[in-house]
């Protein structure tokens, strides 16, 4: 997502609260190879589509970086501890 790259995942554990389905990539059911062939294979043949998604993906790992995690938890614990 950092790379500007839409995802392809599986609708498993706490994936789809990382990738919005349709936004920052594609979501597919578990143990289901075609659907994640078909999902790939959308991307591959939609250059738009996946110039779209990615730019949404960058955005949203920028809300994963370093300094806004460290911020968030700084942001806790001074509001616990005043």
């Amino acid at each position: 997502m950092a790379a500007a790259r839409p995802v392809v995942a599986s609708r498993v554990g706490g994936l789809p609260e990382l990738v919005e389905h349709e936004v920052t990539g594609l979501l597919v059911p578990p143990e289901d190879p075609a659907a994640l062939a078909a999902a790939l294979r959308r991307l591959l043949g939609d250059a738009a589509t996946r110039a779209r998604m990615g730019a949404a993906a960058r955005s949203r790992a920028a809300d994963f970086s370093i300094p806004r995690l460290a911020g968030a938890v700084r942001g806790i614990y001074d509001r616990l501890l005043v």
